[in-house]
C-alpha cells in the first residue's frame, strides 16, 4: 500500500480502531523481527514499513486523543485544582497524564 494512501486511511479511522490496528500491527512487527532475528527473512524491507505504520498508528491516535482532551477540558472547565478528579473520571483511547491536561487548559 502506498504512504498516501496508508495516511489517508488512518485519518479516517476512530480512536478505537486505531488502537486494534495498532495493536495488531505491533504484534505483527514483534513477530517479523523475532522471525528475522530467527533466520533472515526474504524481504527486510517489510520490517521498515510495518515499524513506520506503527508510528503513523500513533502518531494519529495521539492527535486524535489531543483533540478530544482538549473539548473534554473546555467543556467541563477543567482548573489546574480538579486535574486529578478530570483523569479519575475520564477515560482516553491512549493514555494521558497531568502534563497532558495542563497544556490543554493552558490553550
Amino acid at each position: 500500500m502506498k504512504t498516501k494512501e496508508l495516511k489517508e486511511q488512518i485519518k479516517k479511522m476512530s480512536a478505537e480502531e486505531l488502537n486494534a490496528e495498532l495493536a495488531a500491527s505491533q504484534k505483527q512487527l514483534d513477530e517479523l523481527e523475532f522471525a528475522h532475528a530467527v533466520n533472515p527473512i526474504e524481504n527486510p524491507m517489510q520490517i521498515r514499513s510495518l515499524r513506520r505504520k506503527v508510528a503513523s498508528l500513533k502518531t494519529e491516535l495521539h492527535v486524535k486523543v489531543t483533540a478530544e482532551l482538549e473539548d473534554k477540558v473546555k467543556a467541563e472547565g477543567v482548573t489546574r485544582e480538579t486535574v486529578s478528579e478530570f483523569l479519575q473520571k475520564n477515560k482516553f483511547a491512549a493514555p494521558v497524564n497531568k502534563k497532558m491536561v495542563l497544556r490543554a487548559i493552558s490553550k
